[in-house]
């Protein structure tokens, strides 16, 4: 009996093990920060309002998308070879930079023109709709970067530090948040705080991955070669996947109501228990695959990720059985009629999530090139699944949402 416990209490007070509850523990302060931000918002907006805000955000995740193209893989996975040569990862950064900054101005005006139809759909015009936009592309030109310096932090371990950063910046937006809400302020003003946010996060990451980089501004043409390789095999797969990821607000914009956005919006909001799994495989789990050059590590290192993803999703869905008025509470008043789609929304988004770590486990060894099938695989069953389902429905939103989650996994 004395030998287990002994064996426990050893693995307690290794140094690693507690770094990683540590982890967790800072990570967990973060979310709950960040969460407290969002259902404030969700609660001090009206549903209209929220819906636009849903849409800003969607927008945006799409921008940040379709702007990758497999660089932030590739860098992942060659900077797992040179992340210890501070001169090579400069190159590197600088390369992989270079490349999405150009594609951010190509994707840029077709981008502003699905922006301004998404943002009518609601209703929102004049000086409104055009602050969004502008707002909408300087925040991407902030994602762009921030990706990037993350990555070199995190190949670096400096994780502790990139939570400090990304802490009092969560506190700034939440301290933000509650006082233009307080004095009722309009939409554009919540959304520019949080972009603000977003570049002081930047700002601060920039300065921490200083000291693991040699400043210079020249670009390496192996690593482009390397870069462009991926990006080539990956280009129409991670256009189609970057619409695809935000396919529920497409959805209810095509065939359903504004309602139905913040709806869907609402629900969303619960997904943010999964940013803390998602954070520690980020941040812990990802660098060092991306740094294993053995096959039985990459193995167990793999499989590992896969199983804790796994038990991470289980607590959420037992909860949404078993008491989900509680859930709903979460969400306020105007959102309770929402408990028939809970449970299946949930489920959806945990297929979605389990996908995402398959892909982010490949992806940080730069194991992407048969993503270049995906597009005609998919493509052919989500048609149908529009041709079959009464998408103006929010029910049938969600079983096309599960669904197509199930495919991608």
């Amino acid at each position: 009996m004395r030998a287990p416990v002994a064996a426990v209490w050893s693995r307690l007070r290794e140094p690693v093990f507690q770094e990683k509850i540590l982890f967790l523990v800072r990570q967990i302060v973060i979310t709950a920060v960040n969460a407290l931000s969002g259902f404030v918002i969700l609660r001090g907006l009206g549903k209209v309002d929220y819906a636009v805000y849903t849409i800003v955000f969607s927008l945006l995740a799409i921008f940040t998308n379709i702007t990758n193209v497999g660089i932030t893989p590739a860098m992942s996975g060659i900077g797992g070879r040179v992340w210890s040569d501070r001169r090579r990862m400069q190159h590197l950064l600088n390369t992989a930079l270079r490349l999405r900054v150009q594609l951010g101005w190509w994707f840029a005006l077709p981008f502003v023109v699905y922006c301004i139809w998404q943002f009518q759909e609601t209703g929102l015009k004049g000086w409104a709709l055009g602050v969004l936009v502008i707002m909408l592309l300087l925040a991407a030109g902030v994602q762009l970067q921030l990706a990037l310096y993350s990555i070199v932090l995190q190949l670096n371990k400096a994780v502790q530090r990139l939570q400090q950063n990304e802490l009092w910046i969560a506190l700034g937006k939440l301290a933000g948040i509650v006082v233009l809400l307080f004095f009722q302020s309009p939409v554009p003003w919540v959304v520019g705080w949080i972009c603000a946010c977003l570049w002081f996060n930047l700002y601060a990451n920039r300065r921490l991955a200083q000291r693991y980089l040699e400043e210079h501004r020249e670009t390496d043409p192996q690593f482009q070669k390397e870069i462009n390789g991926i990006v080539r095999t990956n280009f129409v797969r991670t256009v189609y996947w970057s619409l695809e990821g935000q396919i529920s607000i497409l959805l209810c914009t095509l065939f359903a109501s504004t309602e139905s956005i913040a709806d869907i919006g609402a629900l969303g909001r619960l997904s943010v228990y999964f940013a803390i799994f998602q954070a520690f495989i980020l941040n812990y789990s990802l660098p060092g695959l991306a740094k294993a050059q053995e096959r039985n590590s990459i193995r167990s290192r793999s499989q590992r990720i896969l199983g804790l993803s796994l038990a991470a999703v289980v607590p959420i869905l037992t909860w949404a059985v078993l008491h989900p008025p509680s859930l709903l509470w979460i969400l306020g008043s105007k959102y309770q009629s929402l408990e028939p789609y809970l449970f299946p929304y949930l489920l959806a988004v945990s297929a979605g999530q389990l996908a995402a770590v398959v892909y982010q486990i490949c992806a940080s060894k730069a194991w992407i090139d048969l993503n270049r099938y995906y597009v005609p695989l998919a493509l052919p069953l989500q048609i149908l699944l529009i041709n079959w389902l009464d998408l103006s429905s929010l029910s049938n939103i969600v079983l096309f949402l599960g669904l197509n989650n199930l495919f991608f996994l």
